[in-house]
């Protein structure tokens, strides 16, 4: 009498090639964490945003006093997390491509919020979402084989 055993689910479940698609979303990620943390240091280090040249007044509405926990948000999730997406996206694993759609989607997220409260349109705002609309798009087409692997695990 034999017994079927299932392969584990992570050796069917195939990597993240590192194709055209996954390229782009390393390469925009190491772009956006370099800009988000130069933005988040500089507005944690000067809170009143005097570094950036952004008077106080553009919080108005928004529960900040100033611009430090703003700094700590923009250098710590798209500053830092696009670097540690970029470092796990060369080693290839297969949560890398779903965490850069999460910052591509949350690069967009933040600028739609920041527009909402500050009013005032920057050339950096349409850069910025932009750059987290690519960052997205191309980390579906780099995930799209690790997820059909993973969708057929639980068929």
């Amino acid at each position: 009498m034999t017994t079927l055993t299932a392969a584990p689910a992570s050796t069917s479940i195939p990597r993240p090639v590192m194709n055209r698609a996954g390229k782009t979303a390393v390469s925009l990620l190491i772009l956006l964490g370099i800009g988000a943390l130069a933005g988040g240091v500089a507005l944690v280090a000067k809170p009143d945003g005097s570094v950036m040249q952004m008077p106080e007044r553009l919080l108005a509405g928004s529960p900040f006093p100033d611009f430090f926990v703003p700094g700590l948000i923009l250098g710590g999730l798209f500053g830092v997390g696009s670097v540690v997406v970029t470092v796990i996206g060369l080693r290839r694993w297969r949560i890398a491509p779903f965490l850069a759609f999460a910052i591509g989607c949350g690069q967009m997220i933040w600028i739609v919020v920041e527009l909402a409260i500050m009013k005032e349109l920057s050339v950096l705002h349409p850069i910025y979402f932009g750059l987290g609309l690519v960052i997205a798009v191309a980390a579906v087409l780099w995930g799209w084989p690790t997820f059909r692997g993973w969708r057929a695990t639980r068929a």
